[in-house]
C-alpha cells in the first residue's frame, strides 16, 4: 500500500436547505472514495463542538478549499453572514497574505456566473475559473476536471520544451559559407532562373509547377542551369559566358534558400575558367526554388 499522503479538501458551503446540504455531503462521498480526505462539517463537528474553530483550522491547513457557490452563498460572504461569512474572511485573509489562489476551486452549484441578481460567485472569486456542477447531466465529467485538479494530473498535460529547430528543413547545415546566392562579379558563375527562362519561352521551356518545386526536400535531386565566367582565347582581357545544366543533391533548406552539392563534373576544363573560384564535382551550392529546371525524388525519403 502507498504511504503517499492523500490531498486534503476543505469544503466551504451556505446551508441553502437539506437537499443543498444531501448534495455537498455526497459530492464529499465521492471525493473521498477517490483518495481525497475531506473535512466536512456534516461529519467532523459533532454536538458541543465549535464550528468556527473547526472552520478556521481546516481553511488553513487543507492543501485545497472547495467553494460551492449558490446565491444564498455569494449573499453571505458578501454581508459576512453567519458561518460563511466568518470563512470568507479566513479565505480572504489568506488571499492577502499571498497564498497560491490555486488553493480555492470555485464551484456554481445553483445560481448565475455573471455579476447581478442571482449571481453565485463571491465577488473576491469573480473572474476565477469556476467549475460548473449546475447540470447533473454532465457531472461525472466536470467531478473528473476536479479530481485532476486536487491531483494535479490534468487530462492534457502541458509538453516538455524541445528544442530549438534547427531551421534546415531536416537537412544538415551547411558548413561555413553564408547563404546568399552565386554572382559572377564575385563568384565568376551565376545561376539561371527557370521561372524567368519558362517566362521568356513558354511554348518550349517547361520547368516543375510552382507547388512541385516548393516540396523539394533533402535527398532529392535538382537540375539548375549554371553560368561561368571563361576566359576568351581570341581575347584575353574579355571573357565568354558558358553555360551548362547540371543536377545538385538537396542536403539542407534555411528560410527561402535550398542548398545542396553538385552531382556532376563540369565539362569544361579547370583551364577555360577563372582560376577565382572553384566549381567540380560536390561544390556546394546555395538556390533556390524558381532556379529548379527538372528534379526527382530520392526514393529512399519519405515524401
Amino acid at each position: 500500500m502507498s504511504n503517499k499522503i492523500a490531498p486534503s479538501i476543505f469544503i466551504s458551503y451556505s446551508w441553502d436547505d437539506d437537499a443543498h446540504k444531501h448534495w455537498v455531503r455526497s459530492l464529499a462521498e465521492r471525493l473521498v472514495t477517490n483518495g481525497v480526505s475531506v473535512a466536512l462539517d456534516q461529519w467532523d463537528v459533532q454536538p458541543g463542538e465549535s464550528l468556527t474553530s473547526f472552520m478556521e483550522v481546516q481553511a488553513s491547513k487543507c492543501d485545497h478549499v472547495l467553494i460551492i457557490c449558490t446565491p444564498t452563498y455569494a449573499l453571505k460572504s458578501t454581508e459576512r453572514k453567519g458561518g460563511v461569512g466568518y470563512e470568507q474572511q479566513i479565505i480572504s485573509g489568506q488571499i492577502a497574505a499571498g497564498i497560491d489562489r490555486r488553493k480555492f476551486i470555485p464551484i456554481v452549484r445553483r445560481g448565475e456566473f455573471t455579476p447581478g441578481e442571482g449571481c453565485a460567485i463571491p465577488p473576491h472569486f469573480l473572474g476565477i475559473f469556476a467549475l460548473d456542477m449546475r447540470d447533473g447531466t454532465h457531472f461525472d465529467d466536470v467531478f473528473e476536471v476536479l479530481i485532476r485538479t486536487i491531483f494535479r494530473e490534468p487530462k492534457f498535460p502541458k509538453p516538455e520544451l524541445g528544442k530549438k529547430p534547427d531551421f534546415m528543413g531536416g537537412g544538415a547545415r551547411l558548413p561555413n559559407r553564408a547563404l546568399r546566392l552565386p554572382s559572377l562579379e564575385f563568384d565568376g558563375w551565376e545561376l539561371r532562373s527557370g521561372v524567368a527562362s519558362a517566362e521568356a519561352s513558354p511554348n518550349t521551356f517547361q520547368i516543375p509547377s510552382a507547388e512541385e518545386r516548393s516540396n523539394i526536400g533533402v535527398g532529392d535531386i535538382v537540375k539548375l542551369h549554371f553560368s561561368v565566367a571563361a576566359e576568351d582565347e581570341e581575347d584575353p582581357e574579355g571573357q565568354i559566358i558558358l553555360n551548362e545544366r547540371m543536377w545538385v543533391i538537396v542536403k539542407g533548406a534555411s528560410g527561402p534558400y535550398l542548398w545542396g552539392v553538385l552531382d556532376n563534373v563540369p565539362s569544361w576544363s579547370d583551364d577555360e575558367c577563372d582560376s577565382d573560384f572553384d566549381l567540380k564535382l560536390g561544390s556546394e551550392i546555395v538556390f533556390l526554388p524558381e532556379h529548379i529546371l527538372d528534379f526527382h525524388h530520392d526514393a529512399g525519403m519519405p515524401k
